[in-house]
């Protein structure tokens, strides 16, 4: 199915193309301004009814005036239209810029929905139509949605990349590379009087592996899903070792429970913080022992879980004890990945390195005193290298946000993979060429689903399913 059958379809999944919809495209609390957006082909007739003045102005002019229902003043504000296609939607919108307080807001809205064939947006449908409309590309979509949401600077670029078509161009290429060696076997079953030997050429097969490896090395990216989700990162240790301290320090309030008794933390702590730009969930662990107790023990499985699972990995060590990283520890320690800290250095007269080797493995180290405010800088901008170097070119490079994306890519594999082995079998006979030909139409299809050249209903409803009423 293809863009053009889809937006000439009169309904599906609840959404229904043709009507006018109205939603409050701002925050749904009081303030200070409030913009109540219409879409569709009644939009004009609606303001013409409500505030006659922006119908007399150009499209794009924001104009003041009442607005009104019949001869009942609802308020007074700005309002602005635009004239498809060159809209948001690609439809006729009209939004009014009232203020924003809740009545206010929805005396425009009842006013607004009294018109016949006039309802109420459901989630994410402004943004659906706009892709419909061929605005923007799924990609963009998920942009415009992870824009919304980014609560870090990193996230905040990454989402702009991609709703400016950064993501979309990408996948567009591989989806063309792919098209015309398509063509290129095609030709061969179509015109079998020409004897054209295309399987046997190597520049062909050559061409399936870059766009192969271009996707096996995207499919490893992890980047662009630790910016958009966060990357994890756990602290573990002995007991008393000064874990949930570090904790405490690293998120500047009292998250964990400090104590002298051995055990305290049982089960694992997060904390969420911004370092670097990037978005890091902090998880203190219970301290790495033997010990007969139940819960503890259970305590001790699920930090040993959490430190396999982290993105990046913080060990602990007691300076009283001589900075010694126990073996169980040490053992959980990844190249690259994982920061010693020597927690106590206070109390101790040792003097220690700024990286400690293990195995013939470097891994930086930090000591520190880690009540004291003055240790988070250094910790701070050891982690800052950590998280930077774990997240790539993340900052740079349109990369693979959701799963979504590395299942679509994954499947192309699996066609191009198949392709290269059936070109290897070939003998001229035109069954091997339409098996080829069949396995590069469904790489093609499946990269075309990230981006919506070949899509379904399903794609756009997984697509959709997480924006807010107004989007």
């Amino acid at each position: 199915m293809n863009w053009d059958s889809m937006r000439h379809m009169t309904g599906f999944y609840g959404y229904k193309m043709g009507d006018t919809v109205v939603a409050l495209a701002t925050a749904p609390l009081p303030a200070g301004v409030a913009v109540v957006r219409i879409s569709g082909p009644q939009a004009f007739e609606v303001a013409k009814m409500m505030m006659p003045a922006v119908l007399q102005a150009a499209p794009r002019e924001l104009v003041w005036g009442r607005v009104v229902d019949g001869e009942v003043a609802l308020d007074e504000g700005l309002a602005v239209r635009f004239e498809g296609p060159a809209s948001f939607t690609g439809e006729d919108v009209v939004e009014f810029h009232t203020h924003g307080g809740r009545a206010v807001v929805q005396a425009v809205l009842d006013a607004v929905l009294a018109f016949e064939g006039v309802r109420m947006a459901l989630p994410g449908e402004f943004t659906r139509r706009a892709v419909l409309n061929g605005k923007m590309d799924l990609t963009a979509a998920e942009g415009l949605a992870d824009l919304v949401a980014a609560e870090t600077d990193i996230q905040r670029r990454q989402a702009l990349r991609q709703l400016d078509g950064a993501l979309g161009e990408r996948f567009e290429g591989w989806r063309t590379a792919v098209l015309n060696v398509l063509a290129q076997v095609e030709a061969a079953i179509d015109f079998p009087d020409e004897e054209l030997d295309v399987l046997g050429d190597p520049a062909l097969s050559e061409k399936i592996r870059d766009v192969l490896k271009d996707l096996q090395q995207a499919v490893g990216e992890q980047a662009g899903v630790r910016v958009r989700e966060g990357i994890t990162l756990a602290i573990v240790g002995r007991p008393n070792a000064g874990k949930s301290t570090l904790l405490n320090l690293l998120s500047g309030r009292e998250v964990a429970i400090v104590s002298p008794l051995a055990g305290t933390t049982r089960d694992v702590v997060t904390s969420v913080l911004d370092i670097g730009g990037f978005p890091v969930t902090l998880a203190d662990t219970a301290g790495l022992r033997l010990t007969d107790d139940v819960i503890e023990a259970e305590g001790v499985r699920r930090a040993r879980m959490q430190a396999e699972r982290a993105d990046i990995l913080v060990a602990v060590v007691d300076g009283e004890e001589g900075g010694e990283i126990p073996e169980d520890v040490a053992e959980l320690l990844v190249p690259g990945r994982s920061l010693v800290v020597v927690s106590k250095a206070d109390l101790v007269d040792d003097e220690f390195a700024n990286s400690v080797e293990i195995e013939g493995e470097k891994y930086p180290l930090v000591a520190a005193n880690l009540t004291d405010r003055a240790a988070l800088g250094r910790v701070s901008a050891a982690l800052g290298k950590l998280v930077k170097a774990v997240a790539g070119g993340a900052s740079e490079a349109a990369l693979l946000t959701r799963e979504r994306h590395r299942a679509a890519v994954e499947d192309a594999i699996g066609g191009l993979g198949n392709a290269l082995i059936m070109i290897g079998k070939a003998s001229g006979e035109g069954t091997v060429a339409e098996l080829v030909a069949q396995d590069l139409r469904e790489a093609a299809a499946a990269i075309g689903t990230v981006t919506g050249r070949t899509s379904s209903e399903d794609v756009l409803d997984v697509v959709f399913s997480t924006f807010c009423v107004g989007k």
